[in-house]
C-alpha cells in the first residue's frame, strides 16, 4: 500500500496485520480523491474514523490537508498509524485516538479546537449492511455535528459494500454522489448544519 499523489506519493503505508482492518485498495483510493475537489482537501482539517492504517488522512495530508485526526479502537491499526506518520514526518500535523469511533467526545476537534471539514468513516462493512449499525452511524454524525466536530460545507465519505444503500442521508447531511467500486461503495455527503 502506498501514498499515491502529492508531497509523499509512492511512499510505502505499513498496514495492520491480521485481519481485521480493511484497507481500501488504491484504485478505489485515487477514484476517491479524483472526485473530491483540491479544494475539498487543501487546508482541510481531516477526522478519519475507523482509520486502520490511516491511509485516506495521509493520502490527504499529502495533499495539503492542515491536519488529521486519526481514530481506530484497534491497538495494532493505532501503532501502524503511529508508525506511517514518524516514518513520513507528519508527527505535528496529527492526532492518533485510540477510541470508539462511535461515541464521538471533545478529542474530535482539532489542536486548535477546529471541527472537521473533511471526514473519512471506514467502519466494518457488518457495520453498514444492518440497520443497527447504520442508526449508530447517523447517531455518531449526529453527535459530531452537535459537538462542533464538523463545519458547515464539510464534506464526508462513509464505505460500505457493494449495494448496500443507505436508507437516508445522516441528520443535518445532503447526499452528493454514490459510486461503486469493485466490492466497495462510496457515499458521499456534505454537512449543511452550522
Amino acid at each position: 500500500m502506498r501514498i499515491i499523489a502529492g508531497t509523499h506519493r509512492h511512499r510505502k503505508l505499513l498496514t495492520p496485520e491480521g485481519k481485521t482492518t480493511r484497507p481500501m485498495s488504491d484504485r478505489v483510493r485515487e477514484n476517491l480523491f479524483n472526485i473530491l475537489s483540491p479544494q475539498a482537501v487543501e487546508g482541510a482539517i481531516v477526522l478519519d474514523l475507523f482509520c486502520g492504517s490511516g491511509a485516506l488522512g495521509l493520502e490527504a495530508l499529502s495533499r495539503k490537508a492542515a491536519y488529521c485526526t486519526f481514530v481506530d479502537a484497534d491497538r495494532d491499526a493505532t501503532r501502524a498509524v503511529e508508525t506511517n506518520c514518524e516514518q513520513l514526518g507528519l508527527a505535528d500535523r496529527v492526532r492518533i485516538e485510540r477510541r470508539d469511533a462511535l461515541r464521538p467526545g471533545a478529542w474530535i476537534l482539532d489542536a486548535g479546537g477546529r471541527g472537521c471539514s473533511l471526514l473519512f468513516v471506514d467502519p466494518p462493512y457488518e457495520m453498514t449492511a444492518c440497520p443497527d449499525g447504520q442508526a449508530n452511524l447517523a447517531d455518531m454524525a449526529e453527535t459530531l455535528g452537535r459537538l462542533g466536530g464538523l463545519t458547515p460545507g464539510a464534506v464526508a465519505m462513509l464505505r460500505a459494500r457493494r449495494g448496500v444503500s443507505i436508507e437516508r442521508p445522516w441528520p443535518g447531511f445532503d447526499v452528493l454522489d454514490t459510486r461503486s467500486y469493485g466490492t466497495t461503495t462510496l457515499h458521499l455527503m456534505t454537512y449543511r448544519r452550522g
